[in-house]
């Protein structure tokens, strides 16, 4: 069940209700998006659900047919394989400008890393996605080059859907090793922009990877 929104900045909180469960595979690629499902839902007029609709669908996330309405993307392995370009491209760009973290911004970031393992251990996909998102966030957050910042987190939306695919990597082994946030901490704790780069890089490659290997063994 959705939840009700307040009056303020409606349309973007419902996209980012929506956004949110379309990445955790609550809402399923292909599924119709009704206006007036979800403004009963949200207990809201049709008028901001079009509206959360229109930006969910400038972003990729959703699809707009005038004949059949508003549904939820489906996947593919052309789009993944473009999505995966720019989000290389963007945040390898973004990295390069980043301020180094103070001591109480590294001991949050460890302490935030520390609590997405644990979410991993007790097997919690959804707070676990929104920790994940958050430290990304953060991250990116370090650059002043805000307006990048935005097209990195609109990327990383995009391609953090295809997760929906992939089961949550609750036990140890190489698919628990591509979301563990440890060394990302001691790269930034080594104020070394390569290293950074470097292992940032290696994750989202081994994901992509996962990506690809699950859409193609789907036909996708």
């Amino acid at each position: 069940m959705l939840q009700k929104v307040e009056p303020a900045n409606v349309p973007t909180r419902i996209a980012e209700t929506i956004r949110d469960q379309v990445a955790r595979g609550v809402i399923s690629p292909g599924m119709r998006l009704g206006q007036s499902e979800l403004a009963t839902q949200f207990a809201v007029s049709r008028v901001p659900v079009r509206e959360a609709l229109k930006l969910l669908t400038a972003e990729g996330i959703v699809v707009h047919d005038p004949n059949k309405g508003f549904h939820v993307a489906r996947f593919s392995t052309h789009e993944a394989k473009q999505l995966f370009r720019l989000r290389a491209l963007v945040e390898d760009d973004l990295l390069a400008t980043i301020r180094w973290p103070t001591k109480t911004e590294l001991a949050e970031f460890t302490r935030r890393a520390n609590e997405l393992e644990a979410l991993l251990n007790a097997g919690d996909r959804a707070g676990w996605w929104l920790r994940h998102r958050e430290f990304h966030q953060m991250i990116f957050d370090l650059s002043p080059n805000k307006v990048i910042v935005r097209e990195a987190m609109r990327f990383w939306s995009l391609t953090d859907r295809f997760r929906s695919l992939l089961p949550l990597p609750v036990r140890r082994g190489a698919q628990r090793d591509v979301v563990r946030k440890n060394d990302l901490v001691k790269a930034l704790r080594s104020r070394d922009h390569a290293r950074v780069t470097k292992v940032r890089a290696e994750r989202r490659e081994a994901f992509e990877r996962l990506v690809l290997e699950t859409l193609a063994d789907r036909g996708l």
